[in-house]
């Protein structure tokens, strides 16, 4: 299966077919592994599969973006309850659809047939990134953009399943939100950052907006106005009985990156096909946050 799933992604990395690839690399790097979590039993469920290859790759190429790397190089873990080529072509196609997006090679990969220990199939990967632009601390007074997300992402999918489980949420009028792709924020962020215009990024994914403010230099918060939240993440907190505390932690509620900096680095994400604007400023003290449920106090 695993010859398969390579042939279905270009690869321009040495040495491709042994035990482990090569391939040449200088000046500063990073390395960065994450995976897609249980948004991949829905994704299954209605024949998505694609977009956990995709993930896979975005959710890291994201994170690295925001440290200044370029993703390069990448590899891949699929974990399978069955054998199934079908599917690992699927998951090909989304993987070869974001490494072309992205630039990035994949040097390889590895399958694995675990039917006591998967349930559907789990998948990760690791990327290598090179140093293509600095970031810089930010200052009181700064912009803050928030750029939107496409949906949920990867995070918060055990509650959204629970959910579905329970009765409580139906999916099916929000399938294209639950199952939408990982917005590409990598690209017109480097753009920006490598422009001067951004200073500084935080992904927002596990721990959504209390690990934006853990990211910040101590002793800053940001202070965001308020947006208009996607109706999908309404419906989930309506259904939960969550507070704006859990949900604020938990989902992304519609804003996918916090940039620091200029105003002009709007139009960079614009140009991406990315709904952005300028959310609020930087502060001393706590993060402020306003909700539909009244202001959120992060220290």
């Amino acid at each position: 299966m695993q010859e398969q799933f390579l042939d279905k992604v270009k690869l321009k990395a040495n040495q491709v077919g042994g035990y482990a690839s090569s391939f040449r690399a200088c000046g500063e790097m990073t390395l960065h592994v994450d995976g897609v979590g249980t948004k991949t039993l829905l994704l299954r469920k209605y024949s998505r599969n694609w977009v956990a290859g995709w993930d896979c790759l975005m959710v890291n190429a994201n994170d690295i973006a925001c440290e200044g790397f370029k993703a390069e190089v990448f590899v891949d873990y699929l974990a399978t309850e069955r054998g199934d080529p079908g599917l690992a072509e699927e998951i090909a196609e989304g993987l070869s659809r974001a490494s072309e997006e992205l630039g990035a090679v994949m040097a390889g990969g590895e399958t694995a047939i675990m039917p006591d220990v998967v349930r559907g199939y789990d998948i990760s990967c690791t990327v290598l990134g090179r140093r293509a632009a600095e970031p810089s601390r930010p200052e009181p007074g700064d912009k803050v953009i928030a750029v939107s997300s496409t949906g949920p992402h990867a995070n918060g999918y055990t509650l959204i399943r629970k959910l579905i489980d329970a009765g409580l949420l139906d999916p099916e009028p929000l399938l294209d939100f639950l199952l939408a792709p990982v917005a590409n924020y990598h690209n017109p962020l480097l753009e920006a950052m490598k422009e001067g215009l951004v200073k500084w990024g935080a992904h927002v994914t596990g721990g959504a907006f209390f690990k934006v403010h853990s990211r910040l230099p101590k002793g800053l918060g940001i202070r965001l106005e308020c947006w208009e939240i996607p109706k999908g993440f309404l419906e989930i907190v309506e259904a939960a009985g969550i507070g704006p505390e859990e949900a604020y932690k938990t989902f992304n509620m519609g804003i996918g990156l916090i940039a620091v900096g200029s105003e002009d680095a709007v139009e960079i994400f614009r140009r991406a096909g990315l709904e952005a604007w300028v959310a609020g400023e930087v502060v001393e003290g706590p993060s402020e946050i306003c909700t539909p449920w009244g202001k959120l106090i992060i220290r």
